[in-house]
């Protein structure tokens, strides 16, 4: 009885570090992949970016593809992008 216990356990342990290892895996060499797009095609114009001193967030902006009127900020740290009202932003 001990011994079917214990192959189950080891079982149960490997399945759980098989999963965490594989799910750490990125989809890029740099281990930041993207979300992926359709048709593997994007809005890929350059965005106006805010360099900083050391130490400090860079920013990157630009408008949101597809969606008129809205901007989106992103910085260097891991932080959420956020997305902010911008009457200049055209489409």
């Amino acid at each position: 009885m001990k011994r079917r216990s214990t192959r189950y356990a080891t079982a149960v342990l490997a399945a759980v570090f098989a999963v965490s290892v594989l799910a750490g895996c990125a989809s890029d060499r740099r281990g930041t992949g993207d979300s992926p797009v359709a048709d593997h095609r994007g809005e890929d114009s350059p965005a106006n970016v805010t360099n900083f001193p050391d130490h400090f967030a860079n920013i990157a902006t630009k408008c949101v593809a597809g969606a008129p009127g809205f901007r989106a900020f992103v910085t260097t740290r891991e932080a959420a992008p956020v997305i902010l009202p911008d009457p200049n932003c055209k489409g």
